[in-house]
This record gives structure tokens, C-alpha cells and sequence, in this order.
């Protein structure tokens, strides 16, 4: 048999770019996350503080905030709460929880859980939050928080004298929104 050196190195050629490109193209190759996503939520009139839509929107520049608006059914009164989880590495675990009442002031927390929060990092100014309108917008600083390259969130919001059945959940109760970029790759 007679091994043609250009047949033979054709052959490799084609076998390495299929290959390469299987590769490459493959579901398995991880893309970046959008730099916004809506999440559209019912509306219940049962619920304290309904939500109706959050949309998470990357930060413009590595030093300014990504955001997170709230949107709810009616206008913020006394007493309402909204209250926020981060994920910053996608393991599906809090990582910081945020919690602010209306016309008051805002916490914000190391998470461990939905349930348990850690250390008071309030004084480190990665996340603000603002309650207007039928708006609640919630800044979230990446570069304060270890330039996470993506983050997902789950937001709940409720009234501070109503019973835990008026709670209301986005996207889901303790379940996080598809992730989104938190800030442009450098």
C-alpha cells in the first residue's frame, strides 16, 4: 500500500478543523451571559407588595452600578419591603442579601442561605436601594463585590404587618433569575 504524504496530511487537516470545531461550536462552550433580562411576573391581588416585573441590566462601565428594577402593581406606601438575594458565582446560594423598607433605611447582609444571613456589610456600599413610584431600583456595585463576571437574583417583597402568605416572589419563591453579565469584560 502506497501512503500519499498529501493525501494523508489532508486527511489530518480536516479531522483537527472537525474536531476544533465540534469543539468549539458544542453546547458545552459556555457563552457569556446577556447584558439584561426581564423576567415578567403575574399579577396576584392577593399579594402585600405584587411584583409584576424585574429586569436586571449589567453594569455600563466596571465602576458604576448594574441595576435591578421592581416593578410593582401600585405605588410604595409605609410599610412595604422589598428584600433581594445575589448570586455571584452561579451556584444557585446567596451570596448577599440586601433588605430595605420603604422610606427608611436598607441592610445589607453576607448570605449563607435564603433563610441565614452572615456578617452586616452595609458600610461597604455594594448595594442601594431606592423605592419610588411603583418602582423599587436596586444598585448593585460588582467591582465592591470581587467583579463578580455574572449575577442572578431572586426578589421578594412584602408588608411589614402582613402574614408571610402575602409575600410575593420573583422569579420564584427562593429561586433565582437566569443570570445576566454584571459588568463589560476588561
Amino acid at each position: 500500500m502506497t501512503i500519499r504524504p498529501l493525501a494523508a496530511a489532508t486527511a489530518a487537516g480536516t479531522a483537527l478543523l472537525t474536531m476544533l470545531a465540534t469543539l468549539c461550536l458544542s453546547p458545552a462552550a459556555e457563552a457569556l451571559p446577556p447584558t439584561t433580562r426581564t423576567v415578567k411576573d403575574a399579577s396576584e391581588a392577593d399579594k402585600a407588595y405584587d411584583i409584576t416585573q424585574v429586569t436586571l441590566r449589567a453594569a455600563p462601565k466596571a465602576n458604576r452600578p448594574a441595576i435591578v428594577l421592581v416593578k410593582h402593581a401600585r405605588q410604595v406606601k409605609s410599610g412595604d419591603v422589598i428584600e433581594a438575594w445575589f448570586d455571584l458565582d452561579g451556584d444557585k446560594v446567596p451570596d448577599i442579601h440586601v433588605s430595605g423598607n420603604a422610606f427608611s433605611e436598607f441592610t445589607v447582609y453576607k448570605a449563607k442561605s435564603f433563610t441565614k444571613d452572615g456578617k452586616d456589610i452595609s458600610d461597604q456600599d455594594i448595594v442601594r436601594v431606592a423605592m419610588a413610584g411603583t418602582t423599587s431600583k436596586i444598585r448593585f456595585f460588582p467591582a465592591k463585590a470581587g467583579s463578580p463576571v455574572s449575577f442572578a437574583v431572586a426578589v421578594k417583597s412584602s408588608g411589614s404587618e402582613q402574614p408571610a402568605s402575602t409575600d410575593d416572589w420573583a422569579p420564584a419563591t427562593e429561586k433565582f433569575t437566569k443570570p445576566v453579565l454584571a459588568a463589560p469584560l476588561t
